[in-house]
């Protein structure tokens, strides 16, 4: 009887299968109730299952898309796939019709299945910006399953009208499928904000990571700038992650140690989750591989008339699927992972910026310790969650790997688990030690980063003072020494390496030795070719995954334990609020006024007459501030009370008051008690307004133009603006400046002289029209001439703050003033006050103020203009915009980059340490590589003599092994303990010197965010990351050589395409290193700005919290954190495009492998096909870890 016979085929096809054996259908096909249940019923049972859901969700949504041309013809697409599937249940019913038991409830259920997702596709189209994930994916998958179905109706003997009716409606699905897929941007109502490319990407543009070619167009043709960067969605803005981990965050009780470590993987759940699918998918086609290589060798070792080609065609699909699916999976796998890294990166730097204007001032003292949470402890972060998920993936792996390689060789697979469990047991003693080593580097980097930020801040006195050699002598002597720190941890890191060898290495060669000795002692089977290759595969599936594992859970712990550090950060002592607020008058009339004392959003000149108005109304007290008992100091350790003691003062609102007493009697300390920066032992502290300006004894200044540091957060008013510079003294230091009031004042002020610092500090004070308004000793600086001048404009009998009826609060070492001051505060050295009351009074009790012997107050003084007058008019000199060649070449050298960066690099370590290592590499890639080839010459010889000369093919397989080894481990020494660190001495040592010799001009044009920045990140990139990276990167480029050198070897017409592929593989990164290498300077760019404001933040916290200035910083920080991040997850993006790529490059090598081991099937040596199938496998790994 005919194979494709009837009787045949209907015997089986009421059966489960799936195969239906090699008489029904040419050999090559499922039974029909397998078609009818699983390719049918399964993929429609699980989306009507989810479809009340999606539809539920979606019905409490908003309409975001139009009513175009698209949406009627998806419907009737849907309806006209009804109509055929109702054809298709009509056919099934009638009685002569060759059907399984499942075929009617597979129409019936197909049928309800079209109409139910016309209804979906409906609300899918219209309330959702984005293509249907759920749609698509039926789509795709029920596509591919109706295509096989088809083709089984078209292989019956006498095929029905059931056959036709249902191709055509696998055509109709294709059609559905391609409606489904159509982008929906370009017909989005208006009025909902533009979404990135990103967001209304559908499947297929995410997989294969379409949406990213404009990016890669612009950077090729362009030069990139952030603005030019697409935005990023709600899930990945600073706002919304902060909103999400913060409140919990203050919510949880019972901190511990790992707490903020659990709450940001609790509350980002489902970002970290949606890796666990590919990632599943990964190891699915992972271990398919080592099916695929066993079949292949068996079905080229047959003659051609033994099987029929539909097997060298399904292996050839096979191929196409496992390798693609390998290159999809991969990459939305890492994808995912980046974008919840991403999305953990903003969390927790935004957290850190939430906690910065909270903190207590003793805790903020050193803002750079504060800066190296944010650069190196993110970075540890970073890197450590991105092998979160290989720890529980790579052991599924490796149990999984040795379950089939105790399939292939018996007890023999006992050998791996003992060498894995070395690994383990090696590597885990290491990771104990990870952590600990980690927090002593990056405690050294602390006090690196400290000093350098200190010296950057003070580069005008040092310079002054000629400290620039000492300075440098300290500062690199503390480099050297926390670069000698960092040597435990790079050990470690080694150590690491070497065990996560041991597995590669050591596994096959005693596995293989084990299974020779005991087939020889049992007179059982021996190592033949497809038993050799199939093993060889399962141990690159067990190694690559052992390895992995080892330096993921070094990687992850040294994550958890920075986590750990911004954690303690976090639960440091906040700003102690101990003050009272009493019955309080209003300035506008309602209690808003008194919020945190911020002006964002309100005009200076409204508020200056709304003040006028309510203080001219009179309040229920004439205090304005009030302290009974007071007992505050910062030192708790020895002054448990406070070095300030038994503090009884009122201060007079509406009035000038003066704090004075000698030099260190806690002048200072009392002003900051007033302002709530210092908790009240004892006592209380009744304050009527929240809204104080501070003019702190060290002027605190941010990068920012004169006005803008004037104005602040205020709304600007042209006429107040003047009048406050005019009694400042600045209107001549502002007709000096190079662009007048738009003259940048540089880092902390250092374009500044010290007497400019001060009294632009003071006008910011002014300006913001507050209530309360404290002076810490402000004017002690400025010649005579320019103190009495502005005491008279501010503070004369006509004064702008005696006429706003501010109440101020000044602190002195000076005297001269007191005659014109309305209250005067004496603070006795001990700490306490001796005095206090109006200068007469003081002045006839024969105390601390009677005896400088003051004149009465001389009010006369020359007249000011007018307080409205109009302003004067600043000189402003434009700045040159001439583009010089050199900029032209810089911008050209960021898209391509420059060969001399990396001849620079090699010189800076040496060219003797650097061969050392390239011939370290070589000679491992060497041991490593080589051996499969001598394991097919022992296979061939098993053949011919099984299990003779043993220890001739054995020895020489373990003296590779061993070599490789030993020259890992030189050339990792080499590397990281003696090339990284002479490079990183070298390269802070010409930076130190570069910026030590800069101008003047250069600290005030730069932005000391940026150089620190060199110092920081750029630094630790050089000291950490790059010593990895350039490790693999060499090494996995050597070994990529070598596997396709024994590829081509194995196939030499394999190797006729591999022209192809480097002429491929040269444009595809040209293509992408255009854009790449802009994207990372943009990242690394984007986070200077970042820094400067968090350290400016900190180091001004006195002065920000007392104008309230709190909530507009920090929105600015979140601010110029989504600018950080675009660039920052964008780079990763492109790297995932990249490794889609080449993998896809690896698919058409596989297939092209795969395509010739099936036309030239008994003419290929098995031997050559399994050495060039699993140069194949290992090579996609090389390529994972080149990129």
């Amino acid at each position: 009887m005919a194979p494709n016979s009837t009787d045949v085929c209907a015997a089986v096809d009421n059966s489960f299968g799936p195969y239906a054996g090699e008489s029904c259908r040419g050999g090559f096909d499922f039974t029909l109730f397998f078609e009818d249940t699983i390719l049918s019923i399964l993929p429609l049972a699980l989306i009507l299952c989810i479809l009340p859901f999606r539809v539920f969700y979606l019905w409490k949504k908003t309409t975001k898309v139009s009513r175009s041309l698209l949406l009627p013809t998806k419907l009737l697409t849907w309806s006209l796939l009804a109509a055929f599937d109702l054809a298709i249940l009509v056919l099934w019913i009638r009685p002569t019709a060759e059907k399984t038991s499942a075929s009617i409830a597979s129409a019936v259920l197909s049928l309800v299945g079209a109409i139910l997702l016309c209804l979906l596709s409906y609300f899918e189209h219209l309330r959702s910006i984005r293509t249907s994930f759920l749609l698509n994916i039926y789509l795709l998958l029920t596509v591919v399953f109706d295509a096989a179905r088809s083709r089984t109706f078209s292989l019956n003997k006498d095929p029905s009208l059931v056959s036709a009716v249902f191709t055509t409606r696998v055509g109709v699905k294709v059609f559905l499928a391609i409606f489904e897929t159509k982008s929906k941007e370009h017909i989005k109502l208006p009025g909902h904000a533009q979404p990135p490319p990103e967001a209304t990407s559908g499947i297929y543009s995410r997989w294969f990571f379409f949406w990213q070619i404009p990016l890669f167009r612009q950077g090729f043709a362009n030069t990139l700038s952030v603005d030019d960067l697409f935005h990023l969605d709600k899930h990945l803005q600073s706002e919304f992650l902060q909103e999400s981990i913060q409140t919990a965050w203050a919510k949880m009780t019972g901190k511990r140690t790992h707490s903020l470590f659990y709450l940001t993987l609790r509350k980002l759940k489902w970002p970290f989750l949606a890796a666990v699918a590919p990632r599943a998918c990964l190891i699915a086609f992972n271990f398919c591989q080592p099916f695929l290589i066993n079949r292949a060798i068996s079905y080229s070792q047959q003659p051609r008339e033994a099987q029929t080609a539909n097997i060298g065609y399904g292996l050839i699909g096979a191929y196409v699927l496992v390798y693609v699916g390998i290159a999809i999976s991969t990459g939305q796998y890492q994808h995912l992972s980046y974008r919840f890294i991403t999305m953990v990166r903003g969390g927790m730097i935004s957290m850190l910026y939430n906690k910065a204007t909270t903190i207590s001032l003793s805790a903020a003292a050193d803002p750079s310790s504060s800066l190296t949470l944010m650069s190196a402890d993110i970075e540890r972060i970073v890197q450590g969650m991105q092998t979160a998920h290989e720890i529980w993936a790579n052991l599924f792996e490796v149990v999984l790997a040795i379950y089939l390689l105790q399939r292939q060789l018996g007890a023999a697979c006992a050998i791996p688990i003992g060498v894995a469990f070395v690994s383990l047991a090696g590597s885990l003693g290491a990771t104990s030690l990870v952590m600990q080593r980690q927090a002593l580097w990056l405690e050294a980097i602390e006090r690196r980063i400290a000093a350098t930020s200190s010296m950057l801040g003070s580069m005008k006195g040092i310079k002054m003072c000629g400290l620039t050699q000492v300075l440098r002598d300290d500062l690199h002597q503390l480099r050297v020494n926390e670069l000698e720190i960092s040597k435990k941890f790079r050990k470690l890191l080694i150590w690491t390496m070497g065990f996560s060898y041991i597995s590669p290495v050591a596994s096959p060669i005693l596995t293989f030795a084990v299974f020779s000795v005991l087939s020889r002692n049992r007179g059982e089977t021996t190592l033949d070719t497809a038993k050799v290759f199939t093993s060889l595969s399962l141990f690159s599936l067990l190694s690559e995954p052992l390895g992995s594992l080892i330096m993921a859970l070094a990687g992850f712990m040294g994550g958890v334990g920075s986590f750990q550090r911004i954690s303690e950060f976090l639960l440091k002592a906040p700003t102690p609020e101990t003050r009272r607020l009493p019955l309080l008058y209003s300035i506008s009339g309602s209690a808003s006024d008194l919020g945190d004392g911020s002006d964002k959003g309100s005009n200076a000149s409204q508020k200056s007459r709304l003040s006028f108005e309510a203080r001219d109304s009179g309040s229920p007290s004439s205090q304005a501030i009030l302290i009974e008992d007071g007992f505050f100091g910062w030192d708790k350790e020895h002054h448990p009370e406070g070095w300030l003691q038994s503090i009884n003062m009122q201060v007079p609102r509406a009035k000038v008051t003066m704090v004075v007493g000698p030099v260190g009697c806690g002048k200072s300390t009392l002003l900051k008690a007033i302002l709530g920066e210092l908790e009240v032992s004892k006592g209380l502290v009744q304050i009527s307004s929240l809204r104080i300006a501070l003019c702190d004894q060290t002027p605190w200044h941010m990068n920012r133009t004169v006005q803008q540091s004037i104005v602040g957060v205020s709304d600007f008013d042209q006429r107040w603006y003047a009048s406050v510079v005019r009694s400042c003294a600045l209107d001549e230091d502002l007709r000096q400046f190079p662009s007048g009031d738009q003259t940048i004042l540089g880092s902390k002020g250092i374009a500044l002289s010290g007497g400019q610092s001060q009294r632009i500090a003071l006008a910011r004070a002014v300006y913001a029209q507050k209530d309360i308004i404290i002076l810490d000793d402000c004017l002690s600086g400025l010649d005579t001439q320019t103190e009495n001048r502005i005491w008279h404009s501010l503070l004369g009998r006509d004064g702008l703050l005696r006429r706003l009826r501010s109440t101020v609060i000044i602190a002195s070492s000076s005297a001269k003033r007191l005659p014109y001051c309305d209250h005067i505060v004496v603070l006795g050295s001990t700490g306490r006050i001796v005095e206090q009351g109006n200068f007469d009074s003081l002045n006839r009790t024969g105390g601390y103020v009677s005896k400088f012997d003051l004149p009465p107050p001389d009010w006369d003084f020359g007249p000011e203009k007018h307080y409205y007058e109009a302003p004067p008019k600043y000189t402003e000199r434009a700045a040159s915009t001439k583009i010089t060649e050199e900029d032209i070449q810089a911008e050209a050298n960021r898209r391509t980059g420059d060969a001399a960066i990396y001849l620079y690099y090699v010189r800076s370590v040496g060219w003797v340490p650097t061969m050392i290592f390239v011939v370290s590499i070589v000679i491992f890639i060497f041991g490593i590589s080589f051996p499969t080839l001598w394991v097919k010459w022992w296979a061939s010889f098993n053949a011919k003599y099984p299990n003779e000369r043993l220890g001739y093919y054995l020895g020489i397989y373990a003296m590779f092994g061993a070599v490789a080894f030993v020259f890992l481990i030189i050339s990792c020494w080499q590397l990281i303990i003696t090339m990284v660190p002479r490079s990183g001495v070298n390269f802070h040592w010409k930076l130190l010197n570069t910026v030590l010799h800069s101008p003047m001009a250069f600290f005030s044009t730069t932005d000391t965010g940026v150089t620190l920045n060199r110092f920081s990140q750029d630094l630790q990139l050089i000291d950490m990351e790059l010593p990895v990276v350039a490790l693999n990167t060499f090494a996995t480029f050597v070994l990529c050589i070598g596997q396709m050198a024994l590829i081509a070897i194995a196939s030499p017409f394999a190797a006729t395409s591999f022209p192809i592929v480097f002429i491929s593989v040269y444009f595809i990164q040209k293509f992408y290193l255009h854009t790449s290498r802009q994207l990372r300077f943009l990242d690394l760019e984007a986070k200077a700005p970042l820094y400067t404001q968090f350290t400016e933040m900190l180091s001004g916290m006195a002065t920000v919290r007392a104008f309230g200035w709190q909530k507009f910083l920090e929105e600015k920080a979140r601010d110029l954190l989504d600018r950080s991040q675009r660039p920052f997850y964008l780079l990763f993006a492109v790297q995932r495009w990249l490794t889609l790529v080449l993998d896809l490059v690896v698919a058409a090598m596989a297939t092209l492998l795969i395509v010739l081991v099936v036309a030239l099937r008994g003419k290929l040596s098995a031997g050559y096909v399994g050495v060039a199938l699993l140069n194949v496998i290992l090579f996609s790994q090389s390529v994972k870890l080149l990129i």
